[in-house]
């Protein structure tokens, strides 16, 4: 009864523009969605549960956006270390992934399966769980912040706010490697070998008059051949100790150019072979 008054004398207004406001609107409009969709019979109306889940999704999405911006100004030089996302591929990071890790944790703890990955959901399920608790968590004690004082985070908040973002951290590394390739520290330091010896290759043959920079501002169709075609030739003979080493061990090498290990090898002894022959043929 106390909660109920005090909801109904304390209730912020829909137009606050102070976070805790703009989280306990996202949050009840969370709530009456996830109601509806609880009490709807998917097979009865699945267009209206489609529907639903997309809203649901879209609500989550809300919530912790908010969530994530509180934890800005509330607890800015604890937040959580997320280096590690500069691995995943480019399309897993866009904005709504956040959204779809919730949803993820929350059919793990609830005992699903994702994509067909049995071993690393049922190592995932334990964390999911602490997740998904530590959540509930964080929007109570939000709610309860905003029913008694929008311009205060107290230190209670802070300490669910900082658990809450360690475990996130860690489901999100945990859950995106289990679902995509993600890439090693090695494998990503190989990247960017391969990335700096296509900028060398470009300026070589910008200097030697192989390119022009009209070329390069126009986008030439003919550069997507010549400019890897001149990469690998430099990367072999210019830069022989670079990610085209081919002394390395093949599992060394970058993954774009460890299918043609061998046939790298016969273009380098070509390309040595005719270099050798050249100044031959200049000291006679």
């Amino acid at each position: 009864m106390m909660n109920r008054f005090r909801k109904w004398l304390y209730k912020p207004k829909r137009s606050d523009p102070q976070l805790l406001a703009q989280f306990y609107y996202a949050d009840e409009e969370l709530n009456q969605v996830a109601a509806e969709l609880d009490s709807l019979d998917g097979r009865k109306d699945p267009q209206r549960c489609t529907l639903l889940v997309s809203q649901f999704r879209s609500c989550q999405d809300n919530v912790l956006n908010i969530i994530n911006q509180i934890m800005d100004v509330c607890i800015p030089q604890d937040r959580a270390p997320r280096d590690f996302c500069v691995k995943f591929p480019e399309e897993i990071r866009h904005d709504n992934l956040a959204g779809q890790l919730w949803f993820g944790a929350e059919c793990l703890a609830a005992g699903s399966i994702i994509m067909n990955r049995e071993l690393e959901s049922m190592a995932m399920r334990p964390l999911a769980k602490e997740l998904t608790r530590s959540l509930e968590d964080v929007r109570g004690a939000l709610r309860d912040q905003a029913l008694r004082d929008l311009n205060t985070y107290t230190e209670k908040m802070r300490e669910v706010l900082r658990h809450f973002d360690v475990l996130f951290a860690e489901f999100e590394l945990s859950y995106v490697s289990a679902m995509v390739p993600v890439k090693s520290p090695r494998e990503y330091y190989v990247q960017q070998e391969v990335i700096v010896l296509f900028c060398e290759t470009v300026e070589r043959a910008l200097d030697f008059g192989y390119l022009t920079q009209d070329m390069i501002d126009d986008y030439e169709p003919a550069l997507m051949f010549t400019i890897p075609r001149l990469a690998i030739v430099c990367g072999l003979v210019v830069y022989a100790d670079g990610p085209l080493n081919l002394d390395r061990k093949v599992e060394d090498m970058s993954e774009l150019f460890r299918p043609f290990h061998t046939l790298l090898r016969k273009i380098r002894f070509r390309r040595l072979k005719k270099t050798a022959s050249k100044m031959n043929t200049k000291h006679t």
